[in-house]
């Protein structure tokens, strides 16, 4: 076991090797390693589960200003799961090749865990404490809703988390492949999520008849009416911002904020493209169960996932002009969660990058997705999107999320790990 001084890349190829996938495994083996090296530095490590193997993490360095307000950095230890037969390195063999970190959690997101570690050690093991009291959390369960992980914590333990005023986390701090130099951006909000079901009721009956109520047709109408690309935009201040600072110029034109966001950020468009947007997808169907048999339903799921403050707009959507036969029902609700992009904290983020790359710019963003945020907004914290890298052009960094052959490179890892110096030291 390295020491907790160890270079980033070998904390993350080591987090790696660990499997924590979710649903289907346990967190406990890398929580005792990270507890080790947490142990290691001097600090005491307070290890808690939910459910026995579910594991999450939690201590707290002291600071030298007692009246600076604290900072929770927090990360998930859990990984979705990975077919090995598709991946040309095996998904938990955390290989140093390359350049890169190979292995499921390279960026999602135990690269995060392991730049956190290395800056805390490194500046503890050079005399250098935190200006401000920082908690760090290193969670369970956040990629099935984090209820084992911050959930737990935040209802059982909030204790733990006393005078923290903002936490950093998942997706945010990384820079766009855009000319005219480094542009990093920051999330400032979660968009939040509610999953549905479609249910379409029928009269059942022999595949060989003319059908007296076929499901499966109403269902494919249902569907079509409800992903229908034709959805207006919903563009608050933040992606405005961000259109502006792509394109060099002011922009509030919906249309054209969407426009420059889709198609001139590179590979991260698609997912600049789904925070001005609430987006509808059907993601399961189901009906039937032999060829001559028309079923008595029918039966599809929904993911959609809505722009802060629009949540009223979604549910209108995918509730109303149902026929009578038609049944919708809400399987999942996420908030979304917005914090202020003017704020001091922000500004801490955007001076800890610059520090670190001078000259650049900062701009804030709506991440498409859902995180642990959304947990630790309930006690009060801003929160924001932070594991800055500094990422190469040709890097396709949206498509290693949950993605094949998932890999950081390891110049971004040892950025990422100043630029978390630079801030604890703010």
């Amino acid at each position: 076991m390295p020491s907790p001084f160890a270079p980033v890349e070998e904390i993350c190829s080591d987090l790696i090797r660990f499997d924590t996938t979710n649903p289907g495994g346990t967190e406990r083996k890398a929580a005792e390693y990270v507890a080790s090296l947490l142990t290691d530095m001097g600090l005491e490590p307070q290890i808690i589960e939910a459910e026995p193997g579910r594991t999450n993490v939690v201590t707290r360095v002291s600071g030298t200003d007692p009246d600076a307000p604290a900072l929770l950095v927090q990360g998930h230890l859990d990984t979705v799961p990975a077919d090995a037969s598709a991946w040309s390195r095996h998904p938990h063999s955390g290989d140093i090749a390359d350049g890169h970190v190979w292995g499921r959690g390279a960026v999602d997101m135990k690269n995060a865990v392991a730049m956190t570690l290395a800056a805390v050690g490194g500046a503890l093991a050079e005399g250098r404490r935190p200006r401000r009291d920082l908690v760090l959390a290193f969670l369970a369960d956040e990629e099935t809703g984090g209820k084992l992980g911050a959930g737990h914590l935040v209802a059982e333990h909030p204790d733990l988390f006393e005078g923290c005023a903002a936490a950093i986390g998942e997706v945010g701090g990384f820079n766009l492949p855009i000319e005219g130099g480094p542009l990093f951006v920051v999330s400032v909000a979660d968009k939040g999520l509610r999953w549905y079901e479609v249910l379409e009721r029928g009269v059942a009956g022999h595949g060989s008849m003319i059908p007296r109520d076929n499901p499966i047709p109403r269902l494919a109408e249902t569907t079509l009416r409800l992903v229908s690309p034709d959805r207006p935009y919903t563009v608050i201040e933040p992606m405005r911002v961000l259109a502006s600072q792509v394109a060099g110029r002011p922009i509030t034109d919906p249309d054209e904020v969407a426009d420059v966001l889709a198609n001139q950020t590179g590979p991260f468009g698609r997912m600049f493209a789904a925070g001005v947007q609430t987006t509808v997808n059907v993601t399961r169907v189901g009906a039937g169960y032999k060829e001559n048999v028309i079923p008595g339903e029918a039966w599809a799921r929904f993911d959609c996932r809505f722009v802060p403050g629009h949540e009223d707009e979604v549910d209108e959507h995918m509730t109303s002009g149902s026929g009578d036969g038609t049944e919708v029902s809400l399987l999942r609700r996420s908030p979304s969660v917005l914090s202020d992009h003017e704020s001091e904290w922000f500004g801490l983020l955007t001076e800890a990058l610059r520090q670190e790359s001078p000259g650049c710019a900062v701009a804030p963003f709506v991440f498409s997705g859902g995180t642990d945020n959304k947990w630790f907004r309930t006690l009060g914290m801003e929160t924001y999107g932070f594991t800055p890298m500094l990422l190469p052009p040709d890097y396709d960094y949206p498509a290693m999320f949950h993605g094949v052959d998932e890999r950081v490179p390891v110049d971004a890892l040892t950025f990422g790990v100043r630029a978390m110096e630079r801030l604890i030291s703010l």
